[in-house]
Protein backbone atom coordinates (compact mmCIF):
# COMPACT_ATOMS: atom_id res chain seq x y z
CA UNK A 1 0.00 0.00 0.00
CA UNK A 2 0.99 3.58 -0.48
CA UNK A 3 2.46 5.80 2.12
CA UNK A 4 -0.05 7.08 4.68
CA UNK A 5 0.70 10.30 6.42
CA UNK A 6 -0.87 12.56 8.97
CA UNK A 7 -0.13 16.19 9.70
CA UNK A 8 -0.11 17.81 13.07
CA UNK A 9 -3.05 20.19 13.47
CA UNK A 10 -5.27 18.55 10.88
CA UNK A 11 -7.80 15.83 10.64
CA UNK A 12 -8.10 13.87 7.50
CA UNK A 13 -9.61 11.02 5.65
CA UNK A 14 -7.27 8.25 4.59
CA UNK A 15 -8.47 6.40 1.53
CA UNK A 16 -7.60 2.73 0.92
CA UNK A 17 -4.84 3.63 -1.53
CA UNK A 18 -3.25 5.94 0.99
CA UNK A 19 -4.48 9.27 -0.34
CA UNK A 20 -4.85 11.81 2.41
CA UNK A 21 -7.50 14.55 2.25
CA UNK A 22 -6.69 17.02 5.01
CA UNK A 23 -9.46 18.92 6.76
CA UNK A 24 -8.19 21.78 8.86
CA UNK A 25 -9.61 22.17 12.39
CA UNK A 26 -10.74 25.78 11.94
CA UNK A 27 -12.82 24.72 8.97
CA UNK A 28 -14.63 22.18 11.13
CA UNK A 29 -15.77 25.00 13.41
CA UNK A 30 -16.45 27.68 10.80
CA UNK A 31 -18.32 25.58 8.24
CA UNK A 32 -21.41 24.91 10.42
CA UNK A 33 -21.57 28.58 11.39
CA UNK A 34 -21.48 29.68 7.76
CA UNK A 35 -24.01 27.05 6.82
CA UNK A 36 -26.57 28.23 9.36
CA UNK A 37 -25.81 31.96 9.20
CA UNK A 38 -27.90 32.36 6.08
CA UNK A 39 -30.91 30.79 7.78
CA UNK A 40 -31.50 33.62 10.23
CA UNK A 41 -31.96 37.37 10.26
CA UNK A 42 -32.99 38.06 6.69
CA UNK A 43 -36.42 38.81 5.29
CA UNK A 44 -37.86 36.48 2.69
CA UNK A 45 -37.43 37.66 -0.89
CA UNK A 46 -40.28 39.64 -2.40
CA UNK A 47 -42.38 37.60 -4.77
CA UNK A 48 -42.46 39.04 -8.26
CA UNK A 49 -45.78 37.57 -9.35
CA UNK A 50 -48.60 35.38 -8.24
CA UNK A 51 -51.89 35.94 -6.52
CA UNK A 52 -50.57 38.37 -3.91
CA UNK A 53 -49.09 40.58 -6.62
CA UNK A 54 -52.45 40.51 -8.45
CA UNK A 55 -54.24 41.66 -5.27
CA UNK A 56 -51.71 44.47 -4.79
CA UNK A 57 -52.04 45.59 -8.42
CA UNK A 58 -55.85 45.64 -8.24
CA UNK A 59 -55.76 47.79 -5.10
CA UNK A 60 -53.17 50.14 -6.63
CA UNK A 61 -55.32 50.53 -9.77
CA UNK A 62 -58.03 52.15 -7.62
CA UNK A 63 -55.86 55.08 -6.44
CA UNK A 64 -57.94 58.23 -6.49
CA UNK A 65 -61.34 56.51 -6.24
CA UNK A 66 -63.49 58.34 -3.70
CA UNK A 67 -64.06 57.18 -0.14
CA UNK A 68 -67.51 55.93 0.76
CA UNK A 69 -68.41 54.29 4.05
CA UNK A 70 -69.49 50.71 3.28
CA UNK A 71 -68.37 51.06 -0.35
CA UNK A 72 -67.09 47.99 -2.17
CA UNK A 73 -66.82 49.04 -5.83
CA UNK A 74 -65.00 51.55 -8.04
CA UNK A 75 -68.34 53.03 -9.18
CA UNK A 76 -69.72 53.70 -5.71
CA UNK A 77 -66.42 54.23 -3.88
CA UNK A 78 -64.54 52.27 -1.23
CA UNK A 79 -64.03 52.18 2.47
CA UNK A 80 -60.89 50.42 3.72
CA UNK A 81 -62.34 46.92 4.09
CA UNK A 82 -64.28 47.28 0.85
CA UNK A 83 -61.06 48.01 -1.05
CA UNK A 84 -59.37 44.95 0.50
CA UNK A 85 -62.43 42.79 -0.24
CA UNK A 86 -62.75 44.03 -3.86
CA UNK A 87 -59.02 43.64 -4.61
CA UNK A 88 -59.02 40.05 -3.40
CA UNK A 89 -62.26 39.26 -5.22
CA UNK A 90 -60.83 40.59 -8.50
CA UNK A 91 -57.88 38.22 -8.03
CA UNK A 92 -60.26 35.30 -7.40
CA UNK A 93 -59.66 35.10 -3.65
CA UNK A 94 -62.71 35.22 -1.35
CA UNK A 95 -62.25 37.05 1.95
CA UNK A 96 -64.65 38.31 4.65
CA UNK A 97 -66.25 41.74 4.07
CA UNK A 98 -65.37 43.74 7.20
CA UNK A 99 -62.12 44.91 8.77
CA UNK A 100 -62.78 42.99 11.97
CA UNK A 101 -63.64 39.70 10.22
CA UNK A 102 -60.67 40.11 7.86
CA UNK A 103 -58.38 40.53 10.86
CA UNK A 104 -59.82 37.52 12.70
CA UNK A 105 -59.30 35.14 9.78
CA UNK A 106 -56.54 34.61 7.25
CA UNK A 107 -53.02 33.43 8.02
CA UNK A 108 -51.09 35.59 10.50
CA UNK A 109 -47.96 37.12 8.94
CA UNK A 110 -45.03 38.69 10.79
CA UNK A 111 -44.09 42.25 9.78
CA UNK A 112 -40.69 41.14 8.48
CA UNK A 113 -42.34 38.57 6.18
CA UNK A 114 -44.87 40.87 4.46
CA UNK A 115 -45.47 40.32 0.75
CA UNK A 116 -47.48 42.41 -1.74
CA UNK A 117 -51.16 41.57 -1.38
CA UNK A 118 -51.04 40.94 2.38
CA UNK A 119 -53.54 42.89 4.46
CA UNK A 120 -52.09 45.23 7.10
CA UNK A 121 -54.27 46.23 10.06
CA UNK A 122 -54.28 49.27 12.31
CA UNK A 123 -56.02 50.52 15.45
CA UNK A 124 -57.19 54.00 14.45
CA UNK A 125 -60.18 54.07 16.81
CA UNK A 126 -59.39 53.31 20.44
CA UNK A 127 -57.19 50.22 20.66
CA UNK A 128 -59.12 47.81 18.48
CA UNK A 129 -58.75 46.87 14.84
CA UNK A 130 -60.45 49.58 12.78
CA UNK A 131 -58.49 50.07 9.55
CA UNK A 132 -56.99 47.86 6.82
CA UNK A 133 -54.74 48.41 3.82
CA UNK A 134 -53.31 46.25 1.05
CA UNK A 135 -49.53 45.92 1.35
CA UNK A 136 -47.60 46.92 -1.79
CA UNK A 137 -44.02 46.16 -0.77
CA UNK A 138 -41.16 48.28 0.57
CA UNK A 139 -43.21 49.55 3.52
CA UNK A 140 -46.04 50.99 1.40
CA UNK A 141 -49.72 50.10 1.41
CA UNK A 142 -52.87 51.21 -0.44
CA UNK A 143 -55.93 52.11 1.59
CA UNK A 144 -59.12 54.17 1.68
CA UNK A 145 -58.44 56.33 4.74
CA UNK A 146 -61.38 58.63 5.41
CA UNK A 147 -64.06 60.76 3.89
CA UNK A 148 -62.77 63.27 1.36
CA UNK A 149 -59.38 61.64 0.82
CA UNK A 150 -60.09 58.66 -1.44
CA UNK A 151 -57.91 55.64 -2.13
CA UNK A 152 -54.22 56.42 -1.79
CA UNK A 153 -50.84 55.13 -0.66
CA UNK A 154 -49.68 55.07 2.94
CA UNK A 155 -46.24 54.49 4.43
CA UNK A 156 -45.86 52.08 7.33
CA UNK A 157 -42.79 53.97 8.56
CA UNK A 158 -44.94 57.07 9.12
CA UNK A 159 -45.14 57.52 12.93
CA UNK A 160 -48.96 57.65 12.79
CA UNK A 161 -49.24 54.20 11.13
CA UNK A 162 -46.24 52.70 12.91
CA UNK A 163 -47.77 53.44 16.33
CA UNK A 164 -51.14 51.96 15.34
CA UNK A 165 -49.98 48.84 13.47
CA UNK A 166 -51.63 45.65 14.82
CA UNK A 167 -50.58 42.90 12.43
CA UNK A 168 -51.04 41.36 9.01
CA UNK A 169 -52.98 38.53 7.39
CA UNK A 170 -52.56 36.60 4.15
CA UNK A 171 -55.38 34.99 2.18
CA UNK A 172 -53.53 33.73 -0.89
Amino acid sequence: MGKQRARAGSFGVVRPKGYHFPVRRPLLFVAPILLFAGCFGSAPPMREGGRGAAVAAKARSQSGVRYRFGGRSPDRGFDCSGLAWWSHRQAGIPIPPTTRTQYRSGRRIQADALQPGDLVFFATVKRSVSHVGVYQGHGKFIHAPTSGKGVRAGDMSNPYWKKRYLGARRYW
